[in-house]
């Protein structure tokens, strides 16, 4: 007789070779995959390789005199995750298995909450690896947990450094705005009201605001924080289907749908928005007042200014033209906020079975963490530094403009999107199906909170 695969069977058979061939990594580099055994300290710690640093850490070793960067190599080893298995999440596959290797992760900060309060992480600042004081508060407090339901400790704890400071905000045409005499929205009544007055005036303007069509989630999370909701609350209960949540999130989305075909694309323009980088072209070239983006994307703006691809009227000729602020909030909602896109390395707990390799952690995050590291990534790829030593040595004033404009706000929040990738994955459909006008957002998310509260765990 045949045997029936069923999808749950297939989703096992997926995840037990996925399972394979992460411990074959870790196998192959416990047996000496990078540099020979002969030519490394024989405790050197194990670390998540990625592109980006491996790149700053080459530049440092050429040009600085530290030795902590030409030795780099000799003190750590990197071990590859392919970005194939991220979706993944190849560290639960590691980390659940109270696996030594590898003794120093960098993580997304949703993944830093998850994997934190799951106890899996070394706390840095009680243990002395990295003071917390030396990062910009707001992204410090989002690399940070509570452990007291296993510590007894109250307050929460620092458990990854992030490397630099990014986040999804509000881009503006900024020599527009001042043609106008017009101030950078704070709430959305007044985003309205500007591209009410701004729009029928500038006729090669396409939209008043774009943000993301695909992954459109990411970008309506500040909004929907912004209308006072959430989807989980402060201990990591799913807390969505109370009223105040349910109808911030509906509030938040129609919001958006009110403004298809007059200030945003109407459902039948959305797609040609789709793919990579067309949001940071239309804003280049001239189509839109406003938009959505992360932080970063104010260094390809001036990578594309520099390049002067285009010849369309009203195309950017200057960096100088555009601003950035925090995306708006409701009116008399007291904070805006920013879905935080930073990364930090964080320390194995369970590879901490020596004094020798919490000192070595510390080693390892003081060179990729540090104020060096921090400035060079700055000049080089526009990042924002988390360290308050290195912010206040940046020469860059497109990096400053980003941070004085809008993560150094007194209103401004960062915090990560929720962990669960279930969560999230759901609650993507509903921006789908709300946004091309195949549901309302009523029935979209009532359906969305009948499908997660099947869940009995939202991981």
């Amino acid at each position: 007789m045949e045997k029936v695969v069923t999808p749950r069977l297939r989703l096992k058979a997926v995840m037990k070779q996925i399972a394979g061939e992460f411990c074959v990594l870790l196998c192959l580099l416990c047996l000496g995959c990078g540099p020979s055994p002969d030519m490394s300290p024989p405790r050197a710690i194990t670390y998540t390789f990625d592109a980006p640093t491996r790149e700053l850490i080459r530049l440092l070793a050429q040009k600085a005199t530290s030795a902590a960067y030409k030795d780099f190599d000799r003190n750590f080893k990197g071990l590859l995750v392919p970005e194939s298995l991220l979706p993944y999440e190849p560290f639960v596959l590691g980390l659940s298995t109270e696996s030594k290797i590898p003794a120093v992760l960098l993580l997304d900060a949703p993944w830093v909450q998850r994997y934190g309060v799951a106890g899996w992480l070394f706390e840095l600042e009680r243990t002395q690896v990295f003071d917390r004081t030396e990062l910009v508060p707001a992204v410090a407090e989002a690399f940070s947990v509570s452990l007291a339901h296993i510590t007894g400790r109250k307050g929460k704890q620092l458990v990854a450094v992030p490397t630099h400071i990014k986040g999804n905000i509000l881009f503006y045409r900024r020599d527009i705005l001042k043609r106008y005499n017009l101030a950078p929205p704070r709430t959305w009544e007044e985003l309205r009201a500007i591209c009410r007055t701004v729009l029928p005036q500038e006729k090669s303007m396409r939209y008043g605001l774009l943000i993301h069509t695909t992954n459109t989630l990411n970008d309506f999370y500040p909004i929907f924080w912004g209308f006072g909701g959430q989807v989980n609350n402060d201990a990591g209960q799913f807390v969505l289907p109370d009223k105040t949540n349910a109808g911030a999130f509906v509030a938040a989305l129609k919001a958006l749908i009110a403004m298809q075909g007059s200030i945003m694309p109407g459902p039948g323009a959305l797609k040609q928005f789709d793919p990579g980088g067309s949001l940071r072209q239309a804003f280049f070239q001239g189509q839109t007042l406003f938009m959505i983006n992360w932080s970063t994307r104010l260094k390809d703006l001036s990578d594309l200014i520099a390049k002067g691809q285009s010849q369309l009227p009203g195309s950017l000729a200057s960096v100088s033209q555009v601003g950035v602020a925090p995306i708006p909030a409701q009116a008399g909602h007291p904070h805006r906020y920013s879905n935080i896109g930073s990364f930090g390395w964080a320390v194995n707990r369970f590879s901490v079975t020596d004094p020798v390799v919490i000192e070595n952690g510390k080693k390892f995050i003081g060179v990729v963490a540090g104020e060096q590291f921090q400035l060079l990534a700055a000049e080089t790829m526009g990042q924002v530094p988390s360290l308050i030593r290195a912010l206040e040595k940046v020469t860059n004033q497109e990096v400053l403009q980003v941070y004085h404009d809008t993560f150094a706000q007194k209103d401004m929040v960062m915090r990560p999107r929720p962990h669960s990738r279930r969560i999230n994955n759901v609650l993507e459909k509903v921006m789908d199906e709300a946004l091309y006008g195949r549901q309302t957002p009523e029935a979209a998310l009532a359906w969305a909170i009948a499908e997660l509260k099947k869940d009995q765990t939202l991981d």
